[in-house]
């Protein structure tokens, strides 16, 4: 065991601390942490588990949602500078944040809404229509929501509003998929994620090529000339129960490769081939040992949703949790 690890469990015990890592984490960090997951997955720890400290090893969006959940702990993101491209797009009531190229795109993505349209503007347009919000969100969208979702269950909290007509926000692909799996009229946002998005049919016809004999799996967030030609679209924790369940040897991995660390570590007889093997989020990348220890030693950036926001951030959270 490395000194730095040893130093990392050393702190957490002293700190009564749990560290998360999402499944698109370092390996590195995926092999510290407590507990590694799916968003929805992240989201019930951070409700449930008994500690003081959550060191969340992961993007922004994701430690405003464990403090949300737990306000009465510290919640900690390794890295301030971990955001979310797709949180980004959309905003309660300013102008939304726009890169102007993505990499890995033959042809650069483009917006349906104007920059200055924002989550009130969508409101104001369908009075009345309820909300479903991805929780690749802000907390201050997230209040501004009715219910939130994840990839994992989307479908089933769409079907659980009692309204025929809904608003998802922000991500086009999963509303989109989500509209396939549903009777209810869905009015999509236009944001995406970048990693996700770039994929196109042809390169799923050329992994088919390489790989004949593999099953592809694939995550809603891609577009849906690809998931139609997928075997099985799920999130990431139904990535990793479907390989384990499968009879099948070889799979194509539809998502940002971090996830392979774990299908490869719980499926040793098993070969997995990333999609595309520049499926790679940076800004889950950028949390690394250093910035762990660093975070533990110092109590550093601290995660803290103020309570105006909290309340009705965590109603729409709730709703969703609620949803079995």
């Amino acid at each position: 065991m490395s000194a730095i690890i040893e130093e990392i469990l050393k702190l957490k015990e002293q700190r009564n601390a749990i560290i998360l890592s999402h499944n698109y984490q370092r390996d590195e960090v995926q092999d510290i942490a407590d507990f590694i997951g799916d968003s929805l997955e992240l989201s019930r720890t951070a409700a449930e588990i008994d500690c003081d400290v959550i060191v969340f090893c992961g993007v922004h969006f994701m430690a405003e949602s464990a403090s949300i959940l737990s306000p009465d702990k510290t919640v900690l993101l390794p890295e301030l500078g971990a955001g979310c491209p797709m949180a980004d797009m959309i905003q309660v009531s300013s102008p939304r944040k726009v890169w102007k190229t993505f990499p890995g795109y033959e042809t650069q993505p483009t917006f349906v809404f104007p920059h200055e349209f924002t989550l009130r503007d969508i409101k104001a347009k369908y009075p009345g229509v309820p909300v479903v919000a991805y929780v690749n969100t802000t907390a201050e969208v997230k209040a501004e929501s009715d219910i939130c979702c994840t990839s994992a269950n989307v479908v089933k909290v769409i079907e659980s509003l009692p309204d025929e007509k809904v608003i998802c926000i922000p991500d086009r692909n999963l509303s989109m998929w989500a509209q396939k799996n549903t009777k209810k009229q869905i009015i999509a946002w236009d944001g995406f994620c970048h990693v996700h998005d770039r994929i196109t049919k042809k390169d799923v016809l050329k992994a088919r090529e390489e790989y004949p004999k593999a099953v592809f799996m694939a995550h809603p967030e891609c577009r849906l000339e690809v998931l139609e030609l997928a075997d099985y679209v799920t999130s990431t924790s139904g990535m990793l129960r479907f390989a384990k369940s499968s009879d099948a040897g070889e799979f194509i991995v539809g998502t940002e490769i971090g996830l392979m660390h774990r299908l490869k570590k719980e499926n040793p007889d098993k070969i997995f081939y990333p999609l595309r093997k520049d499926m790679i989020c940076p800004n889950m990348k950028k949390t690394t040992l250093n910035s762990v220890l660093s975070a533990l030693k110092e109590m550093r950036n601290v995660i803290k949703v103020s309570e105006d926001i909290r309340i009705p951030a965590k109603r729409a959270l709730d709703r969703m949790l609620g949803i079995k």
